[in-house]
């Protein structure tokens, strides 16, 4: 059995846009099969408006007719329904430790109230992480939280913020940022704020800063800058990363789950059974991508730019240094 139906999906979701539309004001067989057209796949567009119309005395009956136009059959906004599974999905991601990020106390209160009867569809005990780091965020530190929803809130009412963060080495700096997005990376298990840092007015490059480094932050009266976006999209390496990848190994799925917080477009060759991506970037992730795309070994083959393939040469040849010397000392001993 399907995890989601197709009459609790899609279809669905295009019959209560249409019954939600239809109880403002009366609408025509046109307008009904311009709603289908818009929000369905498209073989909807011939299937589901004839139901809809009651054509040929079947349908959904749903909706009646009077003088060409058609009014609901019963008044207020459709009620959302909810299969057994769906349920099971969504208790799923409540029981999620990132959950709580997301919602208030009352909130999760609420959703543990109402599924309370109902069995998750998975959890955590389920899944054996391989290629993610042990020391992850401590998502269920009240402090982590609080950092996190005051960072949500800037990004939200589109504010400035003033921010503390710790480096590796114990220095503090306190500076404006211009929040973006937060980042999540599931390969380091942490959030990351995505920022620009804002001085006398002006934006000074972007920022990658770990949630779990960050002492305080503070949401301040003034906006960010209107071109904060395309400040950002400027900033973006001139040409992408491009590699090849097989699926020896599993390869696609940990590469898709590695690459995740990255943008990129991806095709797949039928006739080679390969994959070609592209990864676009900025210059504060490319130390993290050098990193990631050399733990992949032969699974992968980067393609270009060259500039990008000959710093991953010399981690390569430095590496391979490393451990000739290496056993060249323990030959020696």
């Amino acid at each position: 059995m399907e995890f989601f139906s197709e009459i609790h999906s899609r279809y669905f979701y295009i019959i209560s846009e249409i019954l939600k539309v239809a109880f403002q004001e009366d609408l025509s067989g046109k307008d009904i099969g311009g709603i289908v057209a818009a929000l369905g796949f498209a073989e909807t567009a011939v299937t589901l408006p004839a139901k809809l119309l009651n054509a040929n005395k079947e349908g959904y009956y749903i909706l009646k007719e009077q003088s060409a136009r058609y009014t609901p059959v019963l008044k207020g906004d459709p009620p959302l329904l909810l299969t057994e599974y769906q349920k099971r999905w969504i208790k799923a991601i409540v029981k999620d430790k990132r959950f709580s990020l997301f919602a208030d106390e009352s909130q999760c209160n609420d959703y543990e109230r109402l599924l309370a009867d109902i069995e998750p569809l998975y959890d955590s005990q389920h899944f054996i992480n391989v290629d993610m780091a042990n020391d992850g965020d401590d998502y269920e530190n009240p402090e982590y939280r609080r950092i996190f929803k005051v960072i949500m809130q800037g990004i939200q009412e589109n504010k400035i913020i003033l921010v503390t963060y710790e480096s590796g080495k114990g220095n503090r700096l306190s500076a404006y940022f211009a929040p973006y997005k937060l980042e999540y990376s599931s390969k380091d298990d942490k959030f990351r704020l995505c920022g620009v840092r804002v001085r006398q007015g002006r934006m000074r490059s972007l920022y990658k800063l770990n949630l779990s480094r960050i002492r305080s932050v503070e949401v301040m009266e003034y906006n960010r800058p209107e071109n904060l976006a395309s400040y950002i999209k400027r900033l973006r390496m001139p040409l992408p990363v491009e590699i090849e990848i097989t699926n020896e190994r599993n390869g696609f799925e940990r590469i898709f789950t590695q690459l995740s917080n990255f943008e990129r477009v991806s095709e797949y060759d039928e006739n080679t059974g390969k994959c070609l991506m592209k990864i676009y970037y900025y210059e504060v992730d490319e130390m993290e991508l050098l990193i990631t795309l050399l733990s992949f070994g032969p699974v992968i083959k980067v393609i270009g730019p060259d500039c990008f393939k000959e710093q991953l040469v010399g981690r390569i040849a430095r590496q391979k240094q490393l451990f000739t010397m290496t056993d060249e000392r323990i030959d020696s001993e």
